[in-house]
């Protein structure tokens, strides 16, 4: 596993600590809102989606990161989560491809820290992985993370049914990417 540091921020795998860190942030009105359809968890449902966060880091040796922002280089104030999953049932599983996920604070929002974080894991997907292309599945009316994917790179593909709703279907590749301005990457555990 690995942690990921770019200027502002440090990204780093989850733990069976963040049980808190991610119920808070699931149960912020403006990620309720936004992709959980309104949706308030329970904190054994947000147990559950920690333990998958973990399980997918177990299995295929990355994941979603914890996002910190950093203060005099320490990780200080959880931000959210971002990074690259496996295939599901709308992308299947390609060991070529991965899905991008981010999901942050109110806080957070608007200040290029989600931004930020993506370039760094598309980069070290690309870089560490060897993945030839990042998937994003977008609903038409999240503007900002239409607008967040392609200051990361993403390039429109098409429209995608994704469950019951229609999605924005976005990829980037090695050659569309942006790199972040600095990653540095140390292994963990």
């Amino acid at each position: 596993m690995q942690i990921l540091e770019t200027p502002r921020l440090i990204l780093r795998p989850p733990t069976h600590t963040d049980e808190l860190l991610l119920h808070g942030l699931h149960s912020d009105p403006f990620v309720v809102n936004a992709i959980r359809d309104g949706v308030y968890p329970t904190i054994e449902q947000s147990r559950a989606t920690l333990l998958q966060f973990i399980n997918h880091w177990e299995h295929h040796r990355y994941g979603l990161w914890m996002v910190f922002v950093k203060d005099e280089g320490q990780a200080k104030e959880f931000a959210g989560y971002c990074g690259l999953m496996c295939g599901d049932r709308y992308l299947p599983e390609d060991p070529n491809n991965a899905l991008i996920g981010t999901c942050l604070h109110l806080a957070a929002s608007g200040k290029g820290i989600a931004v930020e974080a993506g370039r760094a894991v598309v980069q070290f997907g690309f870089e560490f992985l060897k993945f030839e292309k990042v998937t994003a599945f977008i609903r038409p009316k999240n503007t900002r993370s239409l607008v967040k994917n392609m200051k990361i790179g993403f390039v429109y593909v098409g429209d995608a049914v994704y469950g019951n709703t229609i999605r924005i279907r976005l990829q980037v590749s090695p050659t569309t990417a942006v790199k972040p301005d600095r990653l540095l990457v140390f292994d963990c555990k």
